[in-house]
């Protein structure tokens, strides 16, 4: 089953992680783009950017593959009103434009246009939320949850937060202190806030079991219980990663362990992932 579902898999993470990297972005630029002139601001910008696009891009040619028939894509975009596939389709597509405007304009005219960046995130966002929307819209009990939600975005600020503080290695001092405490900051509570949900989770998930009246298939229920080791390593891992890439900012140094940090964050969210779709 799994491999069966690595389309979706690599679908939601480049998104969600595309997303992620078009906001951090955009924050940077709406609070410190000041501190940048415009040469330095186009060369911080474009290279992300252009990495926000492609993964973006490959997220959604990702998502065909899971179909029987690929074309098929563009018959769900005739139930906007009813269907949140239509509706994360075609916001996706929007998001994509938007950013794919703004790569444009960094890449050819060499304008770093921060509206179109602001527009392609809150696309992005909206979007995430309708991609959310189509697992918690099922009869599956383990994605009929607030928790899906709470995956969902809480990729979108890890792998984001994750690639700001990749990127802030590009700036100055100063700003890259400011950058990366802050990309820390958002990913720590990001994970934090994920974790106080989970006790709901589990309570829900307990619940679900005990029901005398059956409205959930069983199935995925079982499966939580025989992936729950894999689940919690997951975990594990994504503070693990965390852990690192805080004692690296922490001391200004040591940037393989930045990246080591960051790896295991996104190796972590990746193990998530499989989890979640492992469980339909």
């Amino acid at each position: 089953m799994i491999v069966q579902e690595w389309p979706l898999i690599v679908f939601t993470l480049l998104v969600q992680g595309s997303v992620g990297t078009t906001v951090l972005l955009s924050l940077i630029l709406l609070f410190a783009g000041n501190s940048l002139d415009g040469a330095q601001r186009r060369r911080f910008l474009l290279a992300p950017l252009i990495v926000a696009v492609v993964a973006g891009g490959c997220g959604l040619i990702a998502s065909t593959l899971h179909l029987g028939y690929p074309l098929n894509a563009f018959n769900a975009l005739r139930h906007f009103s009813s269907s949140w596939l239509s509706r994360e389709i075609i916001f996706a597509s929007l998001y994509l434009a938007a950013v794919g405007i703004a790569a444009v304009l960094a890449l050819f005219l060499r304008k770093v246009c921060l509206p179109m960046l602001l527009l392609g995130s809150v696309l992005g966002l909206i979007d995430v939320y309708c991609m959310g929307a189509i697992y918690t819209h099922t009869t599956i009990a383990t994605w009929t949850h607030i928790n899906t939600w709470f995956m969902f975005f809480g990729a979108v600020l890890s792998i984001g937060a994750t690639a700001g503080i990749w990127l802030s290695a590009g700036l100055s001092d100063k700003l890259r202190r400011q950058v990366a405490a802050s990309a820390l900051a958002v990913i720590a509570v990001g994970a934090l806030l994920r974790l106080l949900e989970q006790m709901s989770y589990f309570s829900y998930l307990t619940q679900a079991k005990l029901s005398q009246v059956v409205t959930f298939p069983h199935q995925p229920l079982a499966a939580f219980d025989q992936l729950r080791t894999l689940y919690i390593a997951s975990w594990v891992l994504l503070l693990v990663g965390i852990a690192l890439m805080g004692r690296s900012v922490r001391a200004c140094k040591c940037r393989s362990m930045v990246v080591l940090g960051g790896c295991a964050v996104i190796a972590a969210e990746v193990l998530l992932r499989v989890v979640f779709f492992t469980l339909s």
